[in-house]
């Protein structure tokens, strides 16, 4: 079982259909991959089954990069699942004449990403097309393979890594010997990949899925910082209005915003699926519920500050109009006693005045008996 990987316009689907023997997949020099879903094809070589499944070409040109990159996922999820048992190898296609561009090394990293660290080291197979264009004649008569181990750079290091298992493909060739030639030679160097019968199967593809994981949210990171900004500043926008010396009427705001930041938080948490890429932005995240939190308990405190000084005026309010009662009550019954006492002693200045007339009535009486 056998995978196709390759950009676009490389001769991916080309190759296939040289393996197959036949034209099942459709080829084009396009920028724009015509590849756009798995396919599969099997074919009878040397008396051996053999699957090829091709993929729709990584980088294409219509697509933005986030875009692209889940297509590519989505593409190699198809692919495990139409080959539940595994593949024997993986066929990095490029093309002969092209150069191993950035785009190429970011593939090789996406693909690393999708399949695992070691996936290229252990599974793969370097299949440069349009062998046609090659002339030994133009490299100091030197074959291809050594040709390309003599290459420096970043295509040096693939080959290194792929272990020099490198084949140089031509898909015009109208000779039947030789194209089924070339494909034995690569049959062969699958063999050597799989030489105990191992395959890249469904688990290691699922024990590869944090990476994955980590790759697509990495890509996201532009947009969920600037959605993550936005709303940051709108929160602290309102935040910045909130005055305390009403903190009853701020609290439903407060509320609100409360509720906002823990969205944002919550979101962000599940956007970066435990990976860590969006650490930073959980971190500003958390830092703006502190604020909305921090000021809601502001809040509470100036409404129980407010509480208590409120209370406070009452009792005092209480207290006064108690005491108030109080000398009012007293001056009352004060009023009264003087009262009181004011007529008794008018009673006793009365009683005193009948004494002193009676004492006077008498003494006259007794002058007038005397004078008699």
């Amino acid at each position: 079982d056998l995978l196709l990987i390759g950009s676009t316009g490389y001769g991916k689907s080309s190759t296939g259909n040289t393996i197959l023997s036949r034209n099942a997949f459709k080829a084009t020099s396009s920028f724009t991959s015509v590849t756009k879903w798995i396919q599969f094809e099997y074919t009878d070589h040397n008396g051996r089954t053999i699957k090829v499944v091709d993929s729709p070409g990584v980088g294409d040109t219509d697509l933005s990069e986030e875009d692209g990159l889940v297509q590519i996922m989505d593409s190699m999820n198809q692919a495990i699942a139409v080959s539940p048992q595994g593949y024997h190898a993986f066929l990095l296609v490029f093309k002969f004449g092209q150069r191993y561009t950035k785009e190429d090394e970011r593939t090789i990293k996406i693909l690393k990403h999708i399949f695992g660290e070691e996936f290229v080291r252990q599974y793969c197979i370097i299949v440069v097309t349009h062998g046609d264009l090659y002339k030994p004649e133009e490299h100091e008569n030197a074959s291809f393979l050594d040709w390309i181990s003599g290459q420096s750079g970043p295509i040096k290091t693939l080959v290194d890594e792929v272990r020099g298992r490198v084949i140089l493909f031509n898909n015009k060739i109208v000779d039947l010997d030789k194209m089924k030639e070339q494909v034995d030679n690569l049959i062969r160097m699958v063999d050597k990949v799989s030489v105990l019968g191992l395959r890249y199967t469904d688990t290691n593809f699922k024990m590869a899925q944090l990476e994955r994981e980590w790759m697509l949210v990495e890509s996201k990171v532009p947009v969920i910082n600037e959605e993550t900004v936005m709303e940051t500043s709108l929160i602290l926008q309102q935040l910045g209005r909130i005055q305390l010396r009403e903190p009853e009427k701020q609290m439903t705001l407060l509320e609100t915003l409360k509720s906002r930041a823990d969205t944002l938080l919550t979101k962000v948490k599940e956007q970066d699926k435990c990976t860590g890429v969006l650490q930073n932005i959980i971190l500003s995240s958390r830092e703006i519920v502190k604020l909305v939190d921090d000021q809601i308990i502001a809040a509470r405190e100036a409404m129980q500050y407010k509480s208590i000084r409120e209370n406070e005026e009452k009792l005092l309010a209480d207290l006064r109009a108690r005491r108030n009662k109080d000398l009012k009550t007293y001056n009352s019954q004060l009023n009264a006693q003087i009262q009181e006492l004011e007529r008794k002693e008018q009673e006793r200045s009365a009683s005193s005045e009948l004494i002193v007339r009676g004492l006077k009535q008498n003494v006259e009486k007794v002058e007038k008996k005397a004078n008699e």
